[in-house]
């Protein structure tokens, strides 16, 4: 195996030393430690081109952020959010940071704190969130629902001059249903437009779409419920993590023929990884595509050759990992001194239209400002009113289907022995 130019970036569930930390992966060596961001909650971890380090606390409604070269948050830069975050990702033009507030979506214009948008799709709490490039949004929930989403049509000039209560959510290109349980993690390939989409989920299948139009291709079915996945960026291997610390390799060079194939332990096209003693929370391929990292409530971060499925480094951490992935090695991380490139702003907490002067970011990351004089007082009470009563009816539908939806869940993980 080579050096490759690359970190790795890992956090847990015990925060006394440190939130989150950059490690040489090859030495073992820790090479920068983030401090003071209590316990980074799963898929919350990102960056911000190469200037920054974002994570969203586990038991806060707070986002903390790090210079990439300083142990310190910034100075008087609080991002607060309306709820604790369950899901953090910032897109791949560093131009837009969404989150996962319950079962809400909402996206802010990084460079302005401006809150572009709030969505409501999902019934119960959004668990991951991925882009694709600057062109879609994927999101997946408690709920077994993974929705898609035009990028564009979220952060539109159309979809934003009023306020989206008046305007209406805006449709997802398209959602899909077809996990029972809740989804897990989701990966999604590095072609753009002609990419694929892997979820994995509690109810032991791992499934396989078309990005554009959401085409189910395959449906993989394993013997133990699934917590983890990635796939190499030729999207030739997955790897998917098990609830009972069990990594296994499926090739997907040679597919089965058939729409849903269960997976057997004497299949030739699986192979394991074996070292894990308890559920793995995340996985993440290097660079170029040698060497495997997987974090799990045995609280170790273990580093793999995948050619030979060989561990070659242990990584030991104080508490169950909660975030792990390969970055670029850049210089900004050992500058002493550095000019960021992006600008971070706090965060809008709620949808406000109602100011004289308004900045509309689009896609191409420009603004336009503009004046709204036109004021109808009564119209705006009399559709205040209609909305107040429509809330509190969708508040009351919300809890009697969590009921539901946990009694059922309930019944579904002792039947099948699910933790």
């Amino acid at each position: 195996m080579t050096l490759q130019p690359d970190l790795l970036l890992t956090s847990c569930q015990v925060s006394q030393q440190w939130t989150a930390c950059f490690w040489d992966y090859t030495s073992g060596n820790s090479i920068q430690a983030y401090k003071g961001g209590g316990v980074a909650a799963p898929n919350t971890a990102n960056l911000i081109g190469n200037d920054f380090i974002i994570t969203g606390e586990s038991t806060k409604p707070l986002l903390h952020i790090w210079p990439v070269n300083s142990q310190e948050q910034l100075k008087n830069q609080k991002l607060i959010l309306p709820e604790r975050a369950s899901a953090v990702s910032v897109c791949p033009y560093n131009t837009f940071l969404s989150a996962g507030i319950g079962s809400k979506l909402y996206i802010w214009q990084i460079s302005s704190g401006k809150l572009l948008c709030v969505q409501q799709k999902h019934l119960q709490p959004i668990t991951c969130i991925r882009f694709v490039d600057n062109d879609f949004l994927i999101t997946g929930g408690q709920d077994g629902m993974l929705i898609v989403y035009n990028l564009g049509s979220l952060v539109s000039l159309q979809s934003n001059i009023l306020p989206q209560s008046e305007v209406g959510q805006t449709e997802p290109l398209y959602s899909k249903l077809d996990h029972s349980l809740p989804i897990t993690d989701i990966h999604v390939g590095n072609f753009g437009v002609k990419s694929r989409i892997v979820s994995v989920s509690i109810d032991q299948t791992c499934k396989i779409y078309n990005l554009v139009d959401g085409g189910l291709l395959l449906t993989i079915v394993f013997d133990n419920p699934l917590t983890a996945v990635v796939v190499d960026i030729a999207f030739w291997n997955i790897y998917v993590g098990s609830n009972f610390g069990d990594l296994i390799h499926f090739d997907l060079r040679n597919p089965p023929r058939t729409a849903q194939f269960h997976i057997s332990k004497s299949d030739k096209n699986l192979s394991s990884f074996v070292g894990h003693t308890k559920k793995i929370n995340c996985l993440s391929l290097n660079l170029n595509g040698e060497v495997l990292a997987s974090g799990s409530e045995d609280c170790q971060v273990l580093i793999w050759e995948v050619k030979s499925r060989q561990i070659i480094r242990k990584l030991e951490h104080k508490g169950s990992i909660t975030n792990i992935s390969f970055v670029m090695k850049h210089q900004n991380i050992f500058s002493q001194n550095f000019k960021p490139l992006f600008i971070v702003k706090a965060l809008e907490r709620s949808l406000d239209f109602a100011s004289e002067k308004l900045i509309v970011p689009v896609i191409q990351n420009e603004k336009i400002e503009f004046n709204d004089e036109e004021n109808d007082s009564n119209k705006q009470s009399g559709v205040n009113q209609t909305i107040a009563e429509l809330e509190a009816e969708l508040s009351k539908a919300n809890v009697v289907n969590k009921q539901l939806y946990d009694g059922m869940i309930k019944l579904i993980k002792k039947y099948n022995n699910v933790n």
